[in-house]
């Protein structure tokens, strides 16, 4: 569809233009996300880890992608690595609820 290849180009033109930013690199991977064929997300977004090994949003969007994918324990493993690079950061707070969440489901 025209609506998401606009919105993929954009992603992908502020990663081009910020390569050094982690942000900007995990929007273009993420905005590649398809629950039909996760494979493009997850072949740009998983090699940032070691691009970017300190960079939170990383381990955060990947557990985030891993939830949508129902790898759960996978994705529980990289919450888990987000919260604890800065639990009191925004990220490592919402990783933290997504964390009692799967908690509170009984999901371990």
């Amino acid at each position: 569809n025209v609506q998401n290849w606009a919105r993929d180009e954009r992603y992908a033109a502020a990663a081009r233009l910020a390569p050094n930013d982690p942000d900007a690199r995990v929007a273009a991977a993420v905005g590649l996300f398809d629950k039909a064929d996760p494979s493009r997300a997850f072949g740009r977004l998983g090699p940032l880890v070691r691009v970017f090994p300190g960079a939170q949003t990383v381990r955060f969007h990947l557990g985030l992608l891993l939830l949508w994918s129902a790898q759960v324990a996978a994705a529980r493993t990289q919450l888990t690595r987000a919260r604890d690079e800065n639990a009191s950061s925004l990220l490592g707070k919402e990783a933290n609820r997504y964390l009692a969440a799967l908690r509170s489901v009984g999901t371990r």
